[in-house]
């Protein structure tokens, strides 16, 4: 019986390349690479060499992690009871 994950990875993959304005958007309006890598069932590495192909800036990893902090504290503030 073949294996069916490389014809979903396939698939997967095209969806991004056909959405690729909206997934350059979505990581500029500051949305994680794993997070769009997740949505579209990608890799990251394959997202992240993705935007190397297509030139868009890659977030260093302290500019992910002052992201991921300041999302985490708009989620706490968000839920938090008074």
């Amino acid at each position: 019986m073949p294996h069916a994950q490389p014809v979903d990875r396939a698939a997967a993959r095209e969806r991004v390349l056909a959405d690729k304005d909206t997934v350059i958007k979505r990581y500029a309006d500051e949305e994680s690479l794993a997070s769009i890598a997740r949505a579209y069932g990608v890799l990251d590495a394959w997202l992240t060499n993705q935007f190397i192909t297509w030139g868009v800036p890659l977030r260093t990893h302290a500019q992910a992690m002052a992201l991921w902090r300041q999302q985490r504290a708009t989620d706490t503030e968000s839920t938090f009871r008074r």
